[in-house]
């Protein structure tokens, strides 16, 4: 595409947006502690505290999110996701704890695995979540739109490259005539056969799942949204309006948990999330193992603690609602697996194993010797 098509293209969707939503001239968007102390009761000491670790950690959290939140409880799920706390400025973590400026191809797009890329199309969020892997770039003064163009141009460039994670900051925090041009250059490249987007917005700020924005993604011919979702109280009737209308347009949906101290470290809890996200059409994707953020390790949860849950589920759910649980090495070594070992050993042909439930079993592998079977596909 040239820079007249490009310009041509941006201007007109402007106008088309402008005439049919308008522009919003009010974010409902909680930035300050006066303001929240307007929603909450704090205390001096509390708004102290919020107030100093603000200024190392922003915070942003959406009125509609604050909503959710159980008020009189100190250790409401919502409360601990959204508010700053004095232990975030204590104990280590890594700025960058999955390595992402080395395998930064242009400051916007990302490439680690063969195959497929991460575009940072915003940076903007419309919460800023206390554990968020990115806090070193999410509500600052960074711009990757000023290198879109070079991102475009690198994933044209990259002959493997089938599938593209938009991701950010949320990319549904662009306004709706720039998410329809990332959307538009996207599906110039043909190569891309898959889209991801990753997002929050239909948890924390639904409202802001506008129109052009479905408009922009309708048509893609593999579409997947994956919502990041952490809690059954995330669960609004807004939020399922929001996945309707999601679902709406053709997209697959796929969530994704990040596994939480005093949030969502409960069997029970991440049963019942898992359980009502498939019900409502989701795939729970990922459970994530906290990565090594700085100003988040209170959010840690011990791996055997991980596994012990993750044992609870295959014991008692469908499939459907068991998500991988998975481990980002620090410092970008990529994701493995974290889960129970259930071969316990073996003797000769005989390969002991055990249920989720903790009963002996055992399996006869006594398969031949795979073939190559000369198909071709590998050569293509």
């Amino acid at each position: 595409m040239g820079e007249e098509q490009k310009g041509s293209f941006r201007t007109a969707t402007l106008e088309l947006l402008k005439k049919k939503e308008g522009r919003l001239t009010t974010l409902p968007f909680i930035t300050r502690v006066a303001d929240l102390a307007n929603h909450l009761s704090l205390s001096k000491q509390s708004k102290s505290e919020i107030d100093r670790v603000s200024r190392v950690f922003p915070f942003r959290i959406p009125e509609f999110y604050l909503q959710l939140m159980d008020k009189g409880n100190p250790v409401c799920p919502i409360r601990m996701q959204s508010l700053p706390s004095l232990e975030e400025l204590e104990g280590t973590g890594e700025t960058d704890p999955l390595g992402e400026q080395r395998i930064s191809i242009t400051p916007s797009f990302l490439k680690k695995y063969p195959g497929r890329g991460v575009f940072l199309a915003g940076a903007r969020c419309a919460m800023y979540c206390r554990f968020c892997n990115r806090r070193r770039l999410v509500g600052r003064q960074w711009n990757p739109k000023l290198s879109w163009e070079e991102s475009f141009l690198q994933m044209e460039r990259q002959a493997d490259l089938k599938e593209i994670i938009v991701s950010g900051g949320d990319p549904f925090m662009l306004p709706a005539c720039d998410f329809a041009y990332v959307m538009e250059r996207l599906r110039a490249i043909n190569r891309i056969r898959i889209v991801r987007v990753s997002t929050r917005i239909p948890v924390v700020y639904p409202e802001g799942l506008l129109e052009g924005q479905l408009k922009a993604l309708s048509g893609m011919p593999s579409l997947w949204i994956v919502i990041h979702i952490n809690h059954p109280r995330e669960i609004s009737p807004e939020f399922i309006d929001a996945v309707r209308r999601l679902k709406g347009i053709g997209a697959n949906m796929l969530s994704q948990t990040v596994l939480l101290r005093r949030v969502n470290d409960c069997a029970r809890i991440l049963r019942n999330l898992f359980e009502t996200l498939v019900s409502l059409g989701i795939k729970p994707y990922y459970l994530f193992q906290l990565d090594e953020v700085a100003g988040a390790g209170h959010f840690k949860v011990r791996i055997e603690e991980g596994i012990r849950i993750m044992r609870h589920l295959r014991e008692n759910c469908s499939g459907l609602a068991i998500p991988h649980y998975a481990l980002d090495i620090t410092g970008g070594l990529g994701k493995i697996p974290l889960d129970y070992r259930y071969i316990k050993g073996r003797k000769g042909e005989e390969v002991h194993v055990e249920s989720p439930a903790g009963v002996a079993g055992m399996y006869t592998d006594n398969g031949k010797k795979s073939e190559c079977a000369s198909c071709g596909i590998c050569k293509g």
